[in-house]
């Protein structure tokens, strides 16, 4: 019999706040407007961008923590606090895992794109004056290893990076790892914290918006990037929430751009589907970026295997958080099976008439939610979905 996975404790950030921001914000029935930011060139765009009261000072980090001190490698620029700030609230449970395992049986996966880009851009954009910068400061690694040394963790480490899939496949990941034996427990997530040289790059392929992101909206024209992620606690004994399914594919269609036809992206929701023996969930957290090529593929997939079901994007409350993104839809989930609402769609446009038929929410609603599935789809072609499911009076 393969072992079940459950999803325990978890704790997020983003242009939201903490989780309690985030459920608020799902089921409002207005967005909060993302701020405005300027770009490298001083251009001013939209940006999912966290609180700064959120984020754990490098003073703070180094008092609650003292023996990071012990670990020279680290340095504490804002992803790293991002970092910190995520775990600091699941400190005694995951102290509670060790001491129940052991601290070489608990694993961390960890997915990230940006990781130390902020570190880096600030060496430069102080005239590389920073005598104790080292190229290691730009490693993917980053976020992982200062999570390792606030944890102690002694078991398996290390961090995914597939660009917006990373912290979906750190889930997927951390779940194989529990089902081999590896480990009796995992922390996974994602994040990434805000870079202007990644903001230049997707300005440079087009696809930033004008003003605010429309996902699966007539008049969409790109994303609006962000900040933060999100860590979970994942265990072999049960809890009302199940990692019941996962199905991972590539097409190696574009670079950038989505498969037209989607499907490697229905090859990979068949399987998570099939695992978590079920013909369609109650609810989709979409990957719904807001660009053109993307949308118009989620929904004819969605559309194909799951019409009925109903269907929104949160990153028009976060921003498009790139690592951080599949985590953050994997919050949205849980708080939607915990509150047993339908999270709302919210854009200030029509659904595009062109796009194929999918049931978008206009607004937060309640209703029996047993099961979500979590798209995440880039660059590439690389795509990973997961299912989460809530134990029923039926299942006790």
């Amino acid at each position: 019999m393969t072992t079940k996975v459950y999803i325990h404790q978890f704790s997020s950030l983003s242009a939201a706040g903490d989780n309690a921001g985030y459920r608020e914000s799902i089921f409002a029935e207005k967005r909060p407007a993302l701020t405005w930011i300027d770009d490298f060139a001083g251009n001013r765009i939209r940006f999912g961008q966290i609180d700064e009261h959120y984020l754990i000072s490098e003073k703070t980090i180094k008092e609650r923590f003292p023996h990071v001190l012990n670990d020279t490698t680290l340095r504490w620029g804002r992803g790293n606090r991002l970092a910190a700030s995520l775990a600091s609230p699941l400190l005694e449970n995951v102290n509670q895992l060790i001491e129940k395992y052991g601290a070489d049986r608990v694993a961390l996966v960890i997915g990230a794109s940006v990781a130390g880009m902020t570190e880096t851009e600030r060496f430069f954009f102080e005239g590389k004056n920073d005598p104790a910068y080292r190229d290691t400061d730009l490693e993917m690694y980053n976020p992982a290893r200062a999570l390792k040394a606030i944890f102690k963790l002694k078991g398996p480490v290390y961090t995914i990076s597939t660009a917006c899939t990373s912290s979906t496949k750190a889930m997927i990941s951390a779940a194989r790892l529990i089902q081999s034996g590896a480990v009796d427990a995992a922390i996974c997530g994602g994040l990434d914290a805000k870079s202007l040289f990644t903001i230049a790059g997707f300005e440079s392929l087009g696809a930033v918006s004008s003003d605010l992101t429309q996902p699966f909206g007539e008049h969409r024209d790109g994303i609006n990037l962000g900040e933060g992620g999100a860590l979970f606690i994942l265990d072999k004994d049960s809890s009302p929430y199940e990692l019941a399914g996962w199905g991972e594919s590539s097409d190696a269609y574009h670079i950038s751009s989505p498969e037209p036809e989607a499907n490697a992206v229905q090859k990979a929701i068949k399987h998570a589907l099939q695992m978590s023996e079920m013909m369609a969930p109650d609810f989709v957290c979409a990957h719904g970026t807001g660009t053109r090529k993307n949308d118009e593929m989620e929904a004819l997939a969605i559309h194909n295997l799951m019409p009925n079901t109903s269907v929104c994007s949160t990153k028009t409350i976060t921003g498009h958080t790139l690592g951080g993104a599949g985590a953050l839809c994997a919050v949205a989930a849980l708080l939607a099976l915990d509150a047993q609402k339908f999270p709302g769609h919210l854009i200030e446009d029509n659904v595009d008439p062109l796009i194929a038929t999918i049931k978008l929410n206009a607004k937060a609603t309640t209703g029996a939610v047993t099961s979500v599935l979590c798209n995440s789809f880039a660059f590439g072609g690389n795509n990973a979905v997961i299912v989460i499911k809530k134990k029923t009076n039926a299942d006790h």
